[in-house]
């Protein structure tokens, strides 16, 4: 299974399995797994959000080489996750412990950069507001070098791109709820139609790549 389609099976897998306990989790990923093992398609789809079941990629996930339904079948951890809503657009983002739900981000952060999330709404509220020097910090250390406020602002504001910038930007914006699948180092979230926000980390923070 290529890695896209796997975050986008694990993203309906997490939304059944926080209802209350990472049990459930564990038994969606199991009855997920069987339905691997059994081919059945329709099965399969039942557990995949509706607008991502059209990207899964079903020939790799039923290969029996690929053995897919035995690793759903077999996880080997869960830790459900998810997103509050907030007014005024603002989210934070929570986790299921052993002791309950808990806060993993502080939406009282305006500018944050603590977590790929907190750097995308930095980016989508920066770059709204005119804040440059907050673009400026957002980019990776190797686009920073030559690069100046002024150079951001003209690029966002009357640039040959900068109506390009706009739209990814609010398209962003429609999606800073999705699911991101970050390891230590990097991070995308998956803004549909084959297109990506890429972060990495630069030691204590998070920079964005590519939206």
């Amino acid at each position: 299974m290529k890695a896209r389609t796997l975050a986008l099976v694990l993203a309906g897998l997490g939304l059944l399995g926080c209802g209350s306990h990472a049990r459930k989790l564990v038994a969606a990923s199991e009855d997920l797994g069987k339905s691997v093992r059994a081919g059945e398609r329709e099965a399969i789809e039942v557990h995949v959000l509706p607008g991502s079941r059209a990207r899964v990629d079903y020939p790799t996930l039923l290969a029996e080489e690929a053995r897919w339904g035995k690793r759903l079948g077999r996880p080997t951890g869960a830790r459900p996750e998810a997103i509050i809503h907030l007014a005024n657009d603002e989210v934070a983002e929570v986790v299921w412990t052993d002791k309950g739900w808990r806060f993993t981000s502080d939406p009282t952060v305006y500018f944050g950069q603590a977590s790929p999330r907190d750097a995308l709404r930095s980016l989508v509220r920066a770059s709204r507001e005119g804040r440059w020097d907050v673009m400026l910090n957002l980019a990776p250390r190797r686009y920073r070098i030559g690069l100046s406020e002024e150079d951001l602002q003209k690029a966002w504001t009357e640039g040959p791109q900068a109506q390009t910038l706009q739209e990814a930007r609010d398209r962003l914006s429609d999606r800073l709820s999705n699911p991101i699948r970050a390891d230590a180092h990097q991070a995308i979230l998956d803004l549909g139609d084959g297109e990506f926000a890429r972060l990495e980390r630069e030691k204590d923070r998070w920079v964005v790549v590519d939206f």
